[in-house]
């Protein structure tokens, strides 16, 4: 009676060390079941970038009280300031959306604004950086040559 009883059991199947497979569990509703619809909030910005967009216009606002870029941007330490300032906004901007860009989504328009905010003055900076710079190597102006004859 063994044999006959050993021979209807199935044989066991040794368990592979190799390939195991997890329990793939089932949708947790019914499919025919209503949702409830998600709502998406939108991602606000960080606190690092509302300041970062804050800094950026404080070259904008300067202009506007002393009475223009000209008048920044002839204090050399204040400009020089300005600008280390504004270009660090810009590059916390610009990290946002490396950042979001990596994770495939879209950047906040905070993202944008200060980029562009910023842009406005690192462009005007280096531009008029620029000609004095190469004013004084080239010696344009008065005050670097002697007194004409």
């Amino acid at each position: 009676m063994r044999r006959a009883e050993s021979e209807t059991q199935p044989t066991p199947i040794r368990a592979c060390r190799v390939a195991t497979f997890r329990y793939v569990e089932g949708p947790a509703i019914e499919p025919s079941a209503q949702r409830q619809a998600e709502a998406v909030l939108p991602r606000s910005p960080s606190y690092e970038l509302v300041t970062a967009f804050v800094v950026s216009l404080i070259p904008h606002a300067a202009a506007l009280f002393v009475g223009g870029y000209g008048q920044i941007i002839t204090n050399a330490p204040l400009a020089v300031v300005i600008t280390i300032v504004d270009a660090v906004a810009v590059a916390v901007a610009y990290l946002q959306f490396r950042d979001d860009s990596h994770a495939s989504r879209s950047s906040h328009w905070l993202v944008w604004a200060t980029i562009a905010v910023g842009a406005v003055w690192l462009i005007y900076a280096v531009f008029v950086g620029m000609i004095l710079v190469l004013g004084r190597v080239f010696c344009i102006s008065q005050d670097c040559r002697g007194p004409i004859r």
